[in-house]
């Protein structure tokens, strides 16, 4: 396929001008005044709109499963909604549960996102999609471990393996026991490890000590709505963990990278580190940018429960300051898609009825149902997409759903009352149904950021449109070693390119998002403008605001290391 791009005003890192973009295939194949069109060429006016590389985000947990949580989205919902909001990259997480090494860990990834449950870079490359819910745009890897080897010898392997299957950073954490949390030696020894292989280290910083304590002693009190998640989480436990992780990647000479940032402070100490020299980026998230904890006073608390949570109004000013300065170098949504059902706490589980016709079912048989009918996640499924979601036959799952309706002639019914409760869930009247300390974490963001961005930031001289893509598209693509193909509008590089038309306002509601979810926390807030047009690779999937595919365009993209 052959595009023009003409009229638009191209935005760079370091300035905005008027020019045409030539597309070639997949590539960007020139960049200038008045270009000519070839005769196969399809010309597309971007008249009165900027004409953006395409967004990168560096921090999104697409059909996460925390061990104890799992999102009810999918590759082909995630990548929907992230193109709708003109990203055209995202690195998600592949996450070395204890049973796994990392190599390990990585190809049980790809199987979820491509259907292929291999790290050999050649059959990613060549082999089409086995999936049902391929995505629409490309993506790249991080590693989030878990449990180390005894051995450094092993766990340098586990690194080098890594980069042979082209990822650059491992993400590591100083809170949430047992799953992912750290100790300082075990921190010292994954940032020692990462820094002999040259990857970088990305930490979420809470001191898991003082997490601890404020939770257990909220919940000793009684106060366990919502209105006290924040305070479970004082902003000087990140500012702590990010102060003490500061000193160990010094030590380790490892190469560091703090997400979500919510605390002016922590960025302050990653500058201060920065200017004597360290290797080392803050990164900070719209949410903490554009709202504060007094979210949590209303009935809606539970679209703002995230960790870490909002903190005092002095905060986002803060941030935009810092943001400003260039103190903030990248920015990700951490983009986490759990269902209404799931964050206001329905457990159909529980039902007594429930419980007992499951318990009648063979272990196989209750594992297609439950996930089937969305009875853990509020999300019922194809018969297909419960084959990917399982990891087993099509036809397995065909059978045990009709011998588990066969056992129990009462199954149908109970699962058309739940469908049909789902439909009627009305989140405006629904209380939620649990503690703070059992609400899942984590709100979307995907599609919302760059018009949020461009509206809260730009607009209103916070930020120019340069420092727009340095920290939304070229800072993330030169940190995790993408610069050879994405991050900027320059010939050679891939065409993922975003035109955004700045003309108009629209108000963020919950029946826009393209979610599984179906909600937003930023709903009732205005923005100007809308993303028109997404290329991903020279391919259109969005036009005109619509999604228009292909499905299953979007490839791994290999770190270069």
């Amino acid at each position: 396929m052959t595009l023009l791009i003409r009229n638009g005003i191209l935005v760079t890192e370091l300035e905005t001008f008027s020019a045409d973009i030539l597309v070639e295939g997949e590539r960007i194949a020139a960049i200038g005044q008045n270009l000519p069109a070839p005769a196969d060429a399809e010309i597309i006016d971007a008249a009165g709109c900027y004409v953006l590389p395409g967004v990168i985000d560096p921090h999104v947990h697409i059909q996460l499963d925390t061990g104890v949580f799992r999102t009810a989205d999918d590759w082909e919902t995630g990548t929907a909604t992230a193109a709708l909001g003109g990203v055209t990259t995202v690195i998600d997480f592949a996450t070395q549960f204890p049973h796994q090494t990392a190599k390990e860990g990585v190809a049980a990834r790809h199987r979820e996102v491509l259907g292929l449950e291999t790290a050999d870079l050649d059959q990613l490359a060549s082999s089409p999609p086995q999936t049902p819910h391929p995505p629409y745009i490309d993506y790249a890897l991080h590693c989030m471990l878990t449990v180390l080897p005894d051995e450094d010898e092993e766990l340098d392997a586990w690194m080098h393996d890594l980069k042979d299957a082209g990822v650059s950073a491992i993400k590591i954490y100083t809170t949430y026991r047992p799953n992912y949390y750290q100790n300082d030696a075990e921190l010292l020894r994954s940032m020692r490890a990462a820094a002999r292989a040259d990857l970088v280290v990305m930490l979420h910083a809470e001191n898991d000590a003082i997490v601890s304590d404020a939770t257990q002693r909220l919940v000793a009190a009684g106060k366990t709505d919502l209105s006290y998640h924040g305070k479970a989480r004082p902003g000087f436990a990140e500012v702590e963990a990010a102060h003490r992780a500061l000193f160990l990647a010094d030590q380790a000479r490892a190469e560091l990278y703090i997400v979500h940032n919510s605390v002016g402070r922590t960025v302050e100490l990653i500058e201060e580190a920065r200017r004597r020299g360290q290797r080392v980026w803050s990164e900070t998230c719209p949410q903490y940018l554009l709202m504060n904890e007094t979210r949590y006073e209303g009935d809606d608390a539970w679209r703002y429960i995230m960790q870490p949570p909002l903190r005092d109004s002095y905060q986002p000013p803060h941030l935009w300051q810092l943001l400003a300065t260039g103190a903030v170098q990248s920015l990700g949504t951490d983009h986490c898609d759990y269902t209404q059902a799931q964050k206001l706490g329905l457990r159909p589980l529980r039902d007594a009825a429930l419980q007992t016709t499951l318990s009648t079912l063979s272990p196989l048989e209750r594992d297609v149902i439950i996930a089937r009918f969305g009875f853990f996640d509020g999300r019922p499924r194809s018969q297909a997409e419960t084959a990917h979601y399982l990891n087993i036959p099509l036809e397995q799952v065909q059978e045990a759903e009709l011998a588990a309706f066969t056992r129990s002639p009462e199954l149908p019914e109970l699962a058309m009352n739940h469908i049909l409760d789902l439909q009627r869930l009305d989140s405006s009247t629904m209380q939620p149904q649990l503690p703070f300390t059992q609400t899942p974490g984590g709100l979307p963001g995907l599609q919302t950021a760059l018009p949020l961005m461009i509206t809260y930031g730009v607009m209103p001289g916070h930020i120019a449109w340069p420092d727009l893509v340095r920290v939304m598209s070229a800072n993330p693509a030169r940190i995790f070693r993408l610069d050879h193909r994405k991050g900027a509008l320059r010939p050679g590089l891939d065409a993922d390119i975003v035109i955004y038309d700045p003309e108009g306002e629209d108000v963020i509601t919950d029946g826009e998002q393209a979610t599984i979810g179906g909600f937003t926390p930023y709903r009732g807030m205005t923005v100007i403008g809308r993303v028109r047009e997404t290329i991903v690779r020279g391919q259109p999937i969005v036009r005109d605001g619509e999604l228009v595919g292909p499905r299953g365009w979007g490839k791994y993209v290999p770190s270069r290391i």
